[in-house]
């Protein structure tokens, strides 16, 4: 892989923030950066597994560096996102897919943030 300006900026600009962001917020971090062009690196990359598509049900595709793997919960009330760790093989375990080879185990939880009252 070719490390150009544009594909460092973008890395460089994922692993500064610690949530996800979409290719519009890249853009607007960016703007020297064509949108078209951000697109593009954001799936090579997501391609190489240097980043992750993080499938949180928002409108826009959201992109992370991960330092550490982990998975996400989702408040539908705020939109605040949770990460946090689970072990992969009890997932793999609690699934039950005797007949079927997992590759990747992503899980994203959604609910409500509870807060003290």
């Amino acid at each position: 892989m070719r490390i150009t300006k544009q594909r460092k900026a973008i890395l460089d600009a994922l692993k500064a923030h610690k949530s996800a962001l979409s290719a519009a917020e890249m853009h607007a971090l960016l703007p020297n950066i064509d949108q078209v062009t951000i697109y593009r690196n954001l799936d090579y990359f997501c391609q190489q597994k240097l980043i992750k598509k993080v499938p949180l049900d928002t409108q826009e595709a959201r992109y992370e560096y991960q330092r550490e793997p982990h998975h996400h919960a989702v408040c539908t009330d705020c939109a605040r996102v949770v990460h946090f760790t689970a072990p992969t093989e009890k997932i793999k375990k609690l699934l039950n897919l005797n007949d079927f080879k997992i590759d990747e185990v992503d899980v994203t939880v959604h609910g409500t943030c509870i807060h003290d009252k």
